[in-house]
Formats: C-alpha cells, structure tokens, sequence
C-alpha cells in the first residue's frame, strides 16, 4: 500500500518488507501560527479583565488605597528635658561677716539668732522705736540724705522703693535714678509709716539704713539691749541667707552655689 504524506513523502518508504501498518486515524497537527495568536487573544483578554479590577491602579500598588486607614499622627508639643542626679551633701550658707552700725543712740531692739532680714525691714532700733532698715545695694550708708542730693547710693535707695511698692517707678525714672526728688522723699516717708514712725521727714540721716547685697541670716548677736548703737558694740555677725551645697569629692570638698 503506497501514497504520500502531506509532506509529498511515499508511504511505502515507511512500511518494511512491503507491508503496511494497519490504518490508525492522526491528529491533525496544529500550526504554531494559530496557537501564538490565541496566545495574544487570551493574554488580551486578561489584562482588561484585570485592568477593569483595579489591579493596575497606583493605589492599589503602593498599598494604600481608599479603603486602607490613614497613618496615625501626633501633635509636636515643645517640653523641658530635666535630669536629676542624687548626691551626698550637706547644705549650708555662705561666709559670714560684720554688720556694723553707723548712726548714734542707744539700742533697744536687737534680732535674734537665726531670724532673716529682708529688703525692707528693720534690722534694729534704737531709742523709742526708731528702725534701722535693711536695703538692697553695694554702696553702703555713708552720709544724710534729702531732696537734691544725687549719687549711686540714692539710686540704690531709689530701685528699693520702687521694689517695695514705695515710689512710681516712671516718675522716679523721669526725674532720674540717681536724684533724691520729692518722689524719693515720698517714697521714704511710706515705708516709715510702715516700721512705725510717727512723723518721718522724708529724708535719712546717716545710719539709719543699712545697705548690704542680699537678705541677712543672723547667726549670732554681739551688741547688747542699752548699748551704744554705734561702733563694734552694734556689730552682727551675720550669714548670708543664699544657699550652698557642699559635696563630696575624692580631691575633697567642693562648694556649688
């Protein structure tokens, strides 16, 4: 039995000793035309299925569409950072010193110990009552003063009676800081009506302010009831009442103020 393939080949070439194998049906053989544009209908296909879906949307591919939350947010506040370190110390006060007094009479008010004198009260009498203030200032009390009399210890009297609540300080500012002005004498006059005294002038006579920088800390009192209120009989010694800290270190102490 003899005929030709579809490549024109004769089948009896295939068929050893002259017979023929019995007739079985092929599959057609597909072209590989037909299955690359099937290929490319399907893949088509696909991606507008997938494109109608979303799948090609940025959102959808970062992660972050409509339906996924918003990320958490948090107000920036500004806050003080502190640190504390515990240590081993004793607290004290600074050295201490003499606290003379300047004018005359004889004393009949004397502090005692560890009590704290601060700007504006009295220090100590002398007579019938009469006060000795304690002032805020460098310069201390060397002389009288009154109306007219200018210098850095009247403008160191000037700022405590504006601290005090004594003086105005835009008028004593217009009328000069370091000028003893009828405002001044005003001033003077209201803080001793404070401390008691009956008719005050207004101006100061040599000792009767003390300046000193800070407020006071009397350790230990020298002068006596019914003694002079000048020289050393009227001496304090007196501490400061800042505080400091001694601590301890391996090279010895150190003082922190």
């Amino acid at each position: 039995m003899s005929g030709t393939d579809s490549r024109g080949r004769d089948t009896a070439e295939r068929e050893p000793n002259g017979l023929a194998e019995p007739h079985t049906r092929h599959r057609p053989r597909r072209s590989w035309g037909g299955r690359v544009t099937l290929g490319i209908v399907l893949a088509t296909a696909g991606a507008v299925l997938a494109w109608r879906a979303g799948a090609f949307s940025p959102a959808t591919s970062s992660g972050t569409g409509r339906g996924a939350p918003a990320p958490a947010t948090a107000a920036v506040t500004r806050q003080d950072l502190s640190a504390t370190t515990p240590v081993t110390a004793s607290l004290g006060y600074a050295d201490s010193y003499l606290v003379t007094g300047q004018g005359g009479g004889t004393l009949t008010w004397l502090p005692p110990s560890g009590r704290v004198i601060r700007q504006g009260q009295a220090l100590y009498e002398t007579g019938n009552g009469s006060p000795v203030v304690l002032l805020y200032g460098s310069v201390p009390d060397w002389r009288n003063l009154g109306e007219g009399v200018t210098g850095q210890d009247v403008s160191q009297l000037n700022h405590d009676l504006v601290e005090l609540g004594y003086a105005d300080r835009a008028d004593i500012a217009a009328l000069g800081w370091d000028y003893y002005s009828w405002e001044t004498a005003y001033g003077v006059q209201r803080l001793e009506e404070r401390l008691g005294v009956s008719f005050p002038p207004g101006s100061l006579s040599l000792g009767q302010v003390v300046f000193e920088p800070e407020a006071l800390r009397v350790s230990r009192v020298t002068g006596s009831l019914g003694g002079s209120a000048s020289g050393p009989e009227a001496s304090r010694l007196c501490t400061c009442i800042r505080p400091i800290s001694w601590l301890a270190s391996t090279n010895g102490r150190i003082c922190r103020s």
